[in-house]
């Protein structure tokens, strides 16, 4: 009951916020800055916590490097709808920073998909692989049909939108193809214009908010969770490690992450595909 509440604040305020936006678009930034500030307390209060309970504490702002062929299995949403939340795990029905860093029971890790039948993927796949024009893919007849229905996926309401869009995601693709892949935080220090750039001047946008963020199941499973767009061009541009950012771990995976840090686990005592696992590696002594 009172997550239930405290869910429905979130999305009422979320919503308000909105509709101001909409009225009074010069307070964007003052509202981005009041957003991201109350954001940044809500993680490190997050990191506190862990830091207090946990001897391996948990911290949302690193930058692991992960093999993008490793991120098998999503478990976020797969297809596009008005309510894209609905197909979400419960622990995630919010924005990230209300998750990040925190350790959490429950069979969330279990309720998984493969990442290469989302349709982000299929339509990236098809366009990039195959050369269809990005109108024959199934990412955009979806999007067509949530904007026919009311919504704005990616923030588009016109068909204009989804084409300027489209243009976007190919100058992605062709910029990592010839630049490489940058984190958020580079991208900032260049001040290059890319399309999908969701670096601001701020901690928190730069990694919690902006890479490809991933979160642990029980036995160790990298899992993915946001930034569909970016490990879709990671893995058919076949790039060997992406920047990626951890945001949850379940609590059996935490409780291994303890062991090895007290010493009571070694590393050479877990199975051969955990001892070079990029959450566990800085652990041990």
């Amino acid at each position: 009951m009172i997550q239930e509440t405290y869910h429905s604040l979130v999305h009422r305020l979320r919503a308000a916020s909105a509709d101001l936006l909409a009225a009074y678009p010069a307070a964007e930034p003052a509202l981005h800055r009041v957003r991201d500030s109350c954001a940044r307390l809500f993680v490190d209060t997050t990191r506190l916590r862990t830091r207090l309970r946990h001897t391996a504490p948990t911290n949302p702002y690193r930058i692991y490097r992960v093999d993008p062929e490793t991120v098998t299995d999503s478990i976020s949403w797969q297809e596009l709808s008005v309510d894209k939340g609905e197909a979400i795990p419960d622990p995630f029905g919010l924005p990230n920073y209300h998750f990040a860093g925190r350790v959490l029971d429950g069979d969330w890790d279990t309720d998984r998909r493969p990442f290469s039948e989302s349709v982000i993927y299929r339509s990236f796949r098809a366009r990039f692989e195959a050369g269809v024009s990005w109108s024959e893919t199934d990412l955009y007849a979806q999007c067509l049909d949530v904007i026919d229905d009311g919504g704005a996926p990616w923030g588009c309401t016109t068909p204009a939108d989804l084409d300027r869009r489209c243009q976007g995601i190919d100058r992605l693709y062709e910029r990592v193809d010839a630049e490489g892949y940058r984190t958020q935080t580079e991208i900032l220090e260049s001040g290059a214009d890319e399309p999908f750039d969701h670096a601001r001047p701020n901690r928190y946008t730069r990694t919690v908010d902006g890479e490809i963020a991933l979160a642990v199941g029980r036995d160790g499973e990298l899992l993915f969770y946001d930034g569909r767009n970016r490990l879709a061009v990671a893995k058919l541009l076949d790039l060997e490690t992406v920047p990626v950012v951890i945001l949850a771990r379940h609590s059996q995976w935490q409780a291994v992450r303890d062991r090895v840090a007290s010493g009571e686990t070694p590393l050479v005592d877990l199975p051969e595909r955990l001892q070079s696992h990029p959450d566990l590696v800085d652990l041990a002594g």
